[in-house]
């Protein structure tokens, strides 16, 4: 309550709160607290993702916050792997815990130091070794949250009980514990209630999910439960998962006509000449709707150019959407107007920056350090399968119209046969290879067993197997139209699949 009156912390969110988890069975139970907040961290990864440094480490080491600055892309809530940001229903932008930076300019201490009537906060500074604080951690065993993150945490706990500081630890908060109603459960048609456990008596027949696997038990087997809260509804949602396709797409059309110059394939017809450039074009331009669209502040979208962070993987990839943009008008333009002997170095130009225009994403989920199953090592590779699936699967889609060579034709029929098998190769080795963290271990869960299976697992077969068979019948001098209905099973598919990939890596709690 002293950090929202000091802070004018609007109702519903919070820069810091405790949580509340018990362990037992009646009679024998304990309930345990822990104060939860940014741990402005040596390593901050919000600063790294962040695109307009609108985050930032300040001398002293407080990790601050411009309001001013911030365009609500909620990158930074990914980032970090404490929940301790959230989007201000006041001025759609961040915010989170700063130390209390303005009080401690003028020699004061944060406002929650100073209402804490046990001394139960201890605040100072952690590099002169005469302050209390320091003597502390140099003396007490203490802990720190997520310490396999890197970050460099600088909230230490002393006594907290590990099921408090690690959410996998304990079960999750399903009926909503203390003094409150039930949180909605996030789903996509409902496709949430697989892993469904029967309701309690007396809870109007409704169903909750059940936790994954791998939750320790305390007395009698019981696990600890959470009792009480915040909630931290997922930042990201299908604005993403459809991103992820259109500018698969964008960047797949390209690629799909650099195979088909390698295959022979020429520039006079109107597909190669300025058709592709323009349907390559207009899935770039609603991918750009969709990036602005998702932003809390879409009227500063253009910070992202003028204020740009140049860690961020969010301004790379608008400086890679930019010059796509421009590269891909040239063919365009180069087409319509007859200049057809500079197509093929402009295709091959597009197709090198269609490269980065896929991929460059998987490095900025890698940013988001908060999500450990988007720290995959084959989520640059399964965007670029994926790109080369749907540029031949819209490919083909186009010849149906186009009625293009017989060497075109099977050109696009390879590039979203291979496509789609390197797709299927990837989900073999992520669904037969060991989660290093538990925080993976229950995202996967989630995805192929839990609330989001269906999804995925249909979303898989549309995006394998259909188009490889039906680009096999193509191959094999079967008609266009099948391997035109495999490109259109191809980018349901890959929406499904990625949006189950997007929303499983969001529902494992972290704090």
């Amino acid at each position: 309550m002293a950090c929202k009156t000091e802070h004018g912390v609007a109702l519903g969110v919070y820069r810091t709160w405790v949580k509340y988890v018990e362990k037992g069975e009646w009679p024998d139970t304990k309930r345990f607290f822990s104060v939860l907040r940014c741990n402005h961290c040596t390593d901050a990864p919000c600063v790294k993702i962040c695109p307009t440094s609108a985050l930032f480490t300040r001398d002293d080491g407080i990790v601050d916050f411009d309001t001013d600055r911030c365009i609500g892309c909620k990158s930074c809530m990914q980032a970090c792997p404490y929940d301790a940001l959230y989007i201000d229903p006041a001025t759609n932008t961040a915010q989170k815990c700063n130390y209390c930076a303005h009080r401690v300019d003028v020699g004061l201490e944060p406002a929650c130091v100073v209402v804490c009537p046990e001394q139960a906060i201890i605040a100072g500074d952690l590099d002169d070794p005469t302050s209390r604080i320091s003597e502390l951690v140099a003396m007490e065993q203490t802990t720190v949250r997520a310490p396999e993150q890197g970050t460099g945490p600088n909230v230490y706990y002393l006594g907290a009980d590990a099921a408090n500081l690690d959410p996998v630890r304990s079960g999750t908060l399903d009926d909503g514990g203390l003094w409150r109603d039930p949180p909605s459960i996030e789903s996509w048609l409902a496709v949430d209630l697989t892993d469904a456990a029967p309701a309690p008596a007396g809870d109007g027949g409704r169903t909750v999910p059940s936790p994954p696997p791998r939750v320790e038990g305390g007395k009698r087997g019981t696990p600890p439960r959470v009792v009480y809260n915040t909630d931290h509804p997922m930042p990201w949602g299908w604005r993403v998962s459809s991103y992820f396709l259109t500018k698969g797409v964008a960047a797949g059309v390209a690629l799909a006509a650099a195979v088909a110059l390698l295959f022979g394939v020429g520039v006079d017809s109107g597909w190669m000449a300025w058709a592709a450039p323009l349907v390559s074009g207009v899935f770039l331009a609603i991918t750009g709707v969709l990036l602005i669209w998702d932003l809390k502040r879409p009227d500063r979208f253009y910070y992202l150019l003028t204020k740009g962070n140049p860690s961020s993987w969010l301004v790379k990839g608008a400086w890679i959407l930019t010059a796509f943009a421009v590269v891909d008008g040239l063919w365009f333009l180069a087409g319509v107007s007859g200049a057809t002997g500079v197509l093929p170095a402009l295709i091959w130009i597009s197709a090198l920056l269609a490269l980065g225009l896929a991929g460059y994403t998987a490095f900025l989920f890698g940013q988001a350090e908060g999500r450990d199953l988007w720290q995959s090592p084959t989520l640059l590779w399964h965007m670029l399968a994926g790109a080369f699936t749907l540029g031949g699967g819209v490919s083909l889609v186009a010849a149906v119209v186009a009625a293009p060579s017989g060497t075109a034709t099977v050109a696009y029929a390879w590039t979203m046969v291979v496509g789609a098998a390197a797709l299927g190769a990837l989900a073999f080795g992520e669904l037969a290879s060991r989660h290093p963290t538990a925080n993976i271990a229950a995202a996967m869960h989630h995805m192929t067993k839990g609330r989001y299976a269906p999804e995925y697992w249909l979303g898989l077969v549309l995006s394998v197997a259909v188009p490889v068979v039906a680009g096999l019948v193509v191959l094999g001098g079967g008609p266009i139209a099948v391997g035109a209905l495999g490109g259109l099973a191809a980018s349901a598919g890959i929406w499904l699949v990625d949006d189950a990939f997007v929303r499983a890596g969001q529902s494992v709690p972290l704090s």
